[in-house]
């Protein structure tokens, strides 16, 4: 279209002259009052007069026009009704848009262990993404991570359902915002996604199916869910790609309507992921054909259809497919209405009507003529390449000084040192003390990278790990460089030069891990140990006899047995956002110390997965021919450089009935030389219970600060959130003894036993 001609538009509809769009039908029936249509619906989040309003626009709309509003990140605003656009977006560790914090991954986040940060830094996320124009992300993913052979593994938080359901929480409430501040000009609306057990994909494999008892699926994998609507009242939903027990989670009516919506009271919009509709046709050979997916999709209660990079015309199943559908009757209207409603009632409640800027013919696909056909495609110079698309944000005036401004940077910085997990610290090799050590060589294929994980973008605030060295040591050691070895091209490698480096210095800090080409979303791996020619520079430096410092940045849970035995010193940060150079050096030289937790089990190959700690009893001891059953690092371990002492936990009572709660006390003292955090983990165990329970559960954390000599008590509440469990169709507390464990790890704790009666 002209623009002379968009212009004439423009002035026409403002005149509130009607436009007649092709192939557009509007029944007598769909311009009656449409409140029969919704009489089964729990009352949304937004008032009767909103409801009204919501009906009357409905009333009004063109079959084109309803489809449009269903339409996820692509143009919907209605220029003839004054609806406004909802711009969506992803920010799984920070909104991805030029000059974004970018903070540490979700993977990383999760070895916090801390609400209150988790909390702030999607605050500053939030606020990013507002200032930028966006309305909705597609975050966080909540998934349990129970298969670490599962490329998408960086996008979670745990294996621990309780761990990814605090964090989950935690992230949704700084996305959104609490009480008067829930989507304010400061806070956007979250997307909690992937619903269902994602994380646990037979082979591993992205989208691969999962067949799951109801037992495991309300006591593992839903309860994120339930705790993402019914605490932190998430807006959005996002359906897995994946089959459920032989369902597309698209068209489970189950997952969908039953669960979600009338169990849970969820009154929010489900939005699809990527293309998936039509992929219940075309990869799960579960719809017949394309009428047939999106059929399903509706009744199952998908109210929004994400198809990335797709026009109006193609793959757009809630578009020209819905329409052709809706004119023969063969997909009730009802359905559509119900759809809309939803999507309309997220707009009131956001705020979008407000906004006359969002009310604009560039956001009006209809009133353009469809011109949106053609897309605006550029390559990205990301390393996967990705496409970058229209995503119809408007940032506003000055957001420049928002993007990374002094506060976010520094909360990155202070995201970055939380996530950092000490493994191994023999002979107190660190901190390092550059008196001692006056040349450092800084030596591996992660060493001077950029290191952010997927769902990311690089600015220049960005430091790699030799970057964070040098600027940290200054004059006050010599730092030598060498890549040593490529990360999967094995022909790439200066091995002997990395030797020679290394046999000129005091102390050898050595890079080592993955980056995006060997894991992420659509690249799974069976086989967990360093790719590349990575084991074999770390045997020649070993045999330097030099003291080694090895820094893993990662996307999974490595096997790494060789590497845990041999080396003096392991630093683990994951993927640790725009700061990583800056936090690693603080750590290494020990101006920071460590106090984060493994969110994952690491196994010693990946023969031992799943190797999640909190698995059901074994029927048999178990016995491996060649391998330690034992994992390599458990669940919750993480070292530090000062000593905690933690009591014997205490009862405030040692026994309860069903309906009660009872308190344990622990006392925690800093029984080393220097300032350091604690993480002090609760786990409970039924001792004996119909059907069985996981050998142990974890069901509470606190990460403390404890000065030298410090103590300071710490306090768990039990009582029926943390003792009952989903069985046979209902929430539980069966009588009898339970072990209530109270340390540091899944492995290290002390315990007291409680009776309900």
């Amino acid at each position: 279209m002209k623009r002379n001609d968009m212009e004439k538009m423009e002035k026409s509809i403002s005149r509130g002259k009607f436009i007649q769009l092709s192939g557009s039908t509007v029944g007598a029936a769909v311009l009656s009052n449409l409140s029969w249509a919704f009489a089964s619906d729990k009352k949304m989040d937004v008032s009767d007069d909103t409801l009204k309003k919501i009906d009357g626009l409905i009333a009004q709309m063109t079959l084109e026009e309803k489809c449009l509003q269903m339409s996820s990140q692509f143009p919907n605003a209605n220029i003839r009704l004054k609806i406004p656009n909802l711009v969506t977006g992803e920010c799984c560790h920070g909104i991805m848009f030029e000059n974004a914090t970018m903070f540490p991954q979700a993977i990383a986040l999760g070895g916090t262990w801390d609400e209150e940060l988790i909390e702030r830094v999607a605050t500053a996320i939030a606020k990013e993404c507002k200032i930028l124009g966006f309305h909705q992300c597609y975050t966080p993913m909540i998934g349990v991570l129970r298969d670490p052979r599962w490329g998408r593994t960086e996008e979670g938080y745990s294996e621990d359902s309780y761990l990814v359901t605090r964090i989950g929480v935690a992230f949704i409430n700084g996305l959104q915002g609490k009480g008067k501040e829930r989507y304010d000009e400061n806070h956007i609306m979250a997307t909690a996604k992937h619903y269902v057990a994602d994380g646990e994909p037979q082979m591993g494999a992205n989208g691969g199916a999962m067949d799951i008892s109801d037992y495991i699926l309300h006591n593992v994998h839903l309860p994120p869910f339930k705790a993402a609507v019914q605490e932190a009242k998430v807006g959005s939903v996002m359906p897995a790609h994946h089959l459920v027990n032989g369902v597309p989670c698209h068209a489970s009516k189950y997952l969908i309507d039953t669960v979600l919506r009338k169990e849970y009271g969820f009154t929010g919009y489900v939005v699809s992921d990527n293309a998936d509709i039509e992929r219940m046709h075309s990869f799960l050979h579960f719809a017949e054909d394309h009428a047939h997916a999106v059929k399903l999709a509706l009744e199952a209660g998908v109210d929004a259809e994400l198809v990335i990079r797709a026009n109006w015309k193609q793959n757009k199943l809630y578009g020209p497919t819905l329409i052709k559908e809706l004119q023969t009757a063969r997909i009730p209207m009802k359905l559509v209405d119900t759809a809309v409603k939803r999507v309309l009632a997220a707009k009131f409640e956001l705020g979008l009507f407000e906004d006359p800027s969002l009310v604009d013919i560039k956001y009006d696909l209809l009133a353009r003529g469809y011109d949106e056909d053609k897309l605006d495609v550029k390559k990205s110079k990301d390393i996967e390449n990705q496409i970058k698309f229209i995503l119809y944000n408007k940032p506003k005036e000055g957001y420049e000084k928002v993007l990374n401004n002094p506060q976010h940077q520094q909360l990155a910085l202070e995201a970055a040192l939380k996530s950092i997990i000490l493994l191994k610290n023999e002979q107190n090799l660190l901190p390092l003390n550059t008196s001692v050590y006056k040349t450092i060589a800084v030596i591996g294929p992660n060493a001077d990278v950029v290191l952010l994980g997927g769902y990311s973008v690089e600015n220049k605030y960005c430091t790699t790990l030799l970057k964070g060295i040098k600027d940290y040591v200054g004059n006050s050691a010599t730092v030598m460089y060498n890549q040593g070895c490529d990360l999967t091209d094995k022909n790439k490698e200066t091995i002997g030069e990395a030797v020679a480096l290394a046999n000129k210095a005091d102390v050898v800090i050595l890079a080592l891990g993955q980056d995006k080409i060997i894991a992420r979303e659509n690249r799974d791996r069976d086989d967990l140990t360093l790719t590349g020619r990575q084991p074999e520079l770390a045997e020649a430096l070993y045999k330097t006899g030099k003291p080694i410092v090895l820094v893993l940045q990662h996307a999974q849970p490595l096997a790494i047995p060789w590497l845990a035995e041999k080396i003096t010193a392991i630093v683990d940060g994951w993927y640790n956002g725009q700061a990583a150079g800056t936090a690693f050096a603080k750590v290494i030289f020990g101006e920071y110390n460590p106090g984060g937790k493994l969110q994952m089990t690491y196994p010693r190959n990946v023969g031992q997965v799943p190797c999640y700690y909190n698995q059901l009893r074994l029927g048999r001891p178990r016995s491996l021919f060649d391998s330690d059953p034992k994992p390599l690092f458990a669940f919750g371990y993480g070292l530090s450089f000062t000593t905690f002492r933690i009591s014997a936990p205490k009862l405030e009572k040692s026994t309860i009935n069903k309906t009660a709660s009872t308190k344990v006390t622990v006392t925690v003292e800093n029984t080393g030389k220097v300032k350091g955090e604690e993480v002090v983990q609760l786990y409970i165990a039924d001792v004996f219970a119909q059907p069985s329970r996981p050998i142990k559960e974890l069901k509470g954390f606190k990460r403390i600060q404890l000065n030298q000599g410090e103590i300071k008590e710490v306090s768990f509440e039990i009582g029926k959130a943390q003792l009952e469990f989903w069985s046979n169709g209902k929430w539980v507390i069966q009588e009898g003894a339970f072990e209530i464990m109270v340390g540091n790890s899944s492995d290290n704790y002390q315990m007291t036993m409680l009776t309900v009666v």
